[in-house]
């Protein structure tokens, strides 16, 4: 009975801290970043905050630069042919002649580049929360399953990135890694993406609530409309139902199936996208309609990667007044509303773009919505009932994703 015992302990230990053992809460937290050059954004696993991990919603595993050797997991691990199960066919095949250990391929979510590396076992850290801020008890989770890479594979990164962060349905996920059998936390997490460099976002793990103050005691997850979540049997990401895509409440003018996942790729959230992309044959009746929609206000010059941009050197209220409304049209009867601030991307003092993008007639998807439309928003990821939770802009309850307060309080 006692090796029963000493044995279980140890198998606590290397899960986390021992600080879980009393904890009295049932939500995770960490900070989110903004990078002010790629628009991406990366989140705190470490007690060094100039480390982050890129946020990715694709992901089929967690990677980083490996400075020094990390403990190898062997080949004979079950989660390594979890991980090997994942390789991209676009990277060399990772193969497991040399030696035990379980050898993979972490890819780059921005260029697509790879690297032959391996699975190793490392530190992550969080904070639990009651949901107004950060408690004194703090959670490491030793021996986690995270894939070794090489410096250059961070190419293109946020340049505090010191590697990729997985949330997808993966089970060698964030989400899955941090709600082991002993902890009573929801297979869930809410993010909220500061539409600002200077503030920090926030992501959960866990249900809520999820106080965003001020304004006083306003819960982020009390403001949530349901959509259901898609699996797309050939991707880890998330996909939803979308039927039509209405400019001031009239459907724009496309095929039935048109967002159909089974033909024409669905429509997915991506946090590796900064603008939305739409498909060629669904962008261009978009931009037509909304042109006309916009009411006489003047062009102003192309910003690249935006196509179609206007001149905002007039009076403010006939600037609101002007704004169509954009709303993506779901499958179950619902609407998510673009706020106007996630819709257009003021770039100059003179001039605002329609912050979306012509992904080209052979886009992989109809439509991928970027980050830029998630910003200052709440979206909750509920694995277990297959639903997305989103909140419309936080400025309309008057909040915003950066008012998290991120203080250790016990």
């Amino acid at each position: 009975m006692c090796n029963l015992i000493l044995a279980l302990l140890i198998f606590v230990l290397g899960l986390s801290s021992l600080e879980v053992l009393a904890q009295p809460f049932h939500t995770l937290v960490t900070s989110l970043h903004k990078d002010p050059n790629t628009s991406l954004h990366t989140v705190t696993l470490t007690l060094n905050p100039s480390e982050q991990y890129l946020v990715d919603l694709d992901a089929p595993f967690i990677w980083n630069r490996c400075d020094f050797p990390q403990p190898m997991v062997s080949f004979d691990d079950p989660e390594c042919s979890t991980a090997r199960n994942y390789i991209s066919p676009l990277c060399p095949e990772a193969n497991n002649t040399y030696g035990y250990s379980c050898y993979i391929t972490p890819v780059n979510p921005i260029t697509g580049s790879c690297a032959p590396s391996y699975l190793s076992g490392n530190v992550l850290t969080v904070y639990w929360t009651a949901g107004r801020s950060l408690s004194t008890y703090r959670i490491q989770y030793f021996n986690r399953y995270v894939s070794c890479a090489p410096s250059s594979l961070l190419q293109s990164l946020p340049a505090q990135a010191i590697g990729v962060a997985s949330l997808s349905w993966s089970t060698l996920s964030l989400l899955y890694q941090f709600t082991p059998f002993f902890l009573d936390v929801a297979k869930k997490f809410s993010i909220c993406l500061s539409s600002s460099s200077d503030d920090q976002g926030v992501i959960f793990f866990g249900d809520g609530p999820y106080y965003i103050e001020p304004p006083a005691n306003f819960d982020a997850s009390s403001v949530l409309s349901y959509t259901p979540l898609i699996k797309n049997p050939t991707t880890l990401g998330y996909f939803i139902n979308v039927t039509g895509i209405s400019i001031d409440q009239q459907a724009i003018s496309v095929p039935a199936n048109a967002f159909a996942l089974d033909f024409n790729g669905g429509v997915k959230l991506s946090t590796t996208v900064p603008y939305t992309t739409l498909r060629r044959d669904i962008y261009s009746v978009f931009i037509s309609e909304f042109k006309k929609a916009l009411k006489g206000i003047p062009r102003g010059k192309r910003m690249s990667p935006l196509d179609f941009c206007f001149k905002t050197n007039i009076t403010q209220e006939k600037k609101d007044e002007s704004i169509p409304q954009i709303d993506l049209v779901l499958g179950d009867g619902g609407h998510w509303t673009i706020h106007e601030s996630n819709l257009l991307k003021q770039v100059n003092d003179d001039v605002a773009c329609l912050a979306f993008v012509d992904g080209g007639d052979s886009a992989e998807h109809a439509v991928v919505i970027g980050t830029y439309q998630m910003e200052n928003i709440m979206l909750q990821f509920d694995l277990v009932q297959s639903r997305l939770g989103f909140s419309s802009s936080l400025s309309s309850f008057g909040s915003s994703c950066g008012n998290f307060d991120f203080t250790v309080r016990p």
